[in-house]
């Protein structure tokens, strides 16, 4: 199998070959001291898998010319984007120019060498969903399109209501930017879970895009910077991409998204509440079916000791010289015995009719959360 392709682009010549020597095992590097000599070798090999840039080369700008070739689609499949400072502006630089990732020098080489490794598997991801999206041949509701913007987002609203998955949030909230021709991330906060990430354009952020929503995740529940917007709740964050200023269209998704956002993260709240619900149903039917068991089994060794006692008195009558009083005696106890015995059967019986109705109780609440769920089901084959 061949080596991943990867251009290095820095005008540094000894900084250029400690990279390349810290990459070559186990990528085929190749290197350009400027710009030119980056465009040389893009036609020579037509499209590397990852384009490793400086932010200064020369008296250029590394992420001007990454932003060029995303918009033309042109020289490598994934960039990224190195400089000297690591503020959050140079971060935010790195996801304004199209780059994947960001890495501030002094550049770790074993980090390097991760972080480019989970770029060609990032790439392989995008790929497996483009696929994926390709074989199903999604369908987005252009309906919508001819809504108002403001009564599609209350659409939206009402939709999220109706999901009760991850999964299906995500995709109601991405049919809905399609819809709108808006592109964005979205963030999962899960209770006792690792964040989510996905990405309207590609499904899966970016390291670069990842590394922006952790850093905006602290910001209010609406936070605005430039052309782009991020709602924030505690178990969701949805960042929109290139916002038109002072456009009314703008004025109605930043009112109607902040309530959008409030509706994403409930539905998570309720999806965690639901899920904690079938756990609790499954270890209360375990415990019923073990106590019944327990039950069965006392009974059973309940049996077996009466049993003895009847047949150990039986035998004593026939081998003892008893007085009748002393046989009367003794057969009160055999009788008294039994009837203990028969009054523990009732308490046992009763017992096992009531873990039986929590039983059923249990099955009854499956099937009406079975219920809700096909409810969901139908409602989306309407549409």
């Amino acid at each position: 199998m061949s080596k991943p392709l990867v251009l290095i682009i820095d005008d540094d010549k000894d900084y250029l070959e400690l990279l390349h020597e810290a990459l070559e095992e186990e990528f085929d590097v190749k290197c350009a001291q400027n710009l030119d000599e980056a465009e040389a070798l893009a036609r020579d090999f037509t499209r590397f898998d990852i384009a490793l840039v400086d932010e200064c080369i020369g008296d250029d700008r590394g992420s001007d010319w990454i932003k060029a070739k995303v918009e033309d689609n042109y020289v490598a499949s994934s960039f990224v984007l190195y400089s000297g400072l690591a503020n959050d502006e140079a971060i935010l630089k790195g996801l304004e120019c199209g780059a994947d990732d960001f890495l501030a020098k002094p550049i770790s080489l074993l980090a390097l060498n991760s972080k480019l490794h989970k770029l060609i598997n990032y790439q392989e991801k995008i790929t497996t969903f483009e696929s994926e999206l390709t074989s199903k041949e999604r369908v987005i509701n252009v309906s919508m399109a001819q809504a108002s913007k403001y009564g599609s987002c209350m659409q939206l609203t009402s939709r999220l209501n109706q999901c009760f998955t991850l999964e299906k949030i995500r995709d109601e909230i991405f049919s809905f930017l399609y819809s709108m021709k808006l592109q964005g991330c979205l963030a999962f906060y899960p209770l006792n879970k690792d964040p989510i990430y996905f990405s309207s354009e590609k499904g899966f952020c970016s390291p670069v895009e990842i590394d922006v929503m952790k850093l905006l995740k602290i910001k209010p529940r609406l936070h605005r910077f430039g052309t782009r917007a991020i709602f924030n709740h505690s178990l969701a964050s949805l960042l929109i991409l290139h916002l038109e200023e002072g456009a009314i269209d703008t004025d109605i998704y930043i009112d109607a998204l902040a309530s959008v956002i409030e509706c994403i993260g409930a539905r998570i709240a309720f999806i965690a509440y639901q899920e904690s619900l079938v756990e609790v149903q499954s270890e209360i039917q375990k415990a019923v079916f073990t106590t019944k068991k327990m039950i069965e089994i006392s009974k059973h060794h309940q049996q077996e000791v009466m049993n003895e006692i009847v047949q150990s008195m039986g035998a004593s009558f026939h081998v003892l010289d008893m007085t009748m009083e002393q046989e009367e005696y003794l057969t009160d106890l055999v009788h008294n015995a039994l009837k203990k015995h028969s009054q523990d059967d009732i308490n046992f019986l009763e017992i096992g009719q009531l873990l039986d109705n929590a039983l059923a109780s249990v099955d009854n609440l499956k099937e009406l959360n079975q219920e809700v769920e096909e409810i969901e089901d139908d409602e989306d084959e309407l549409f």
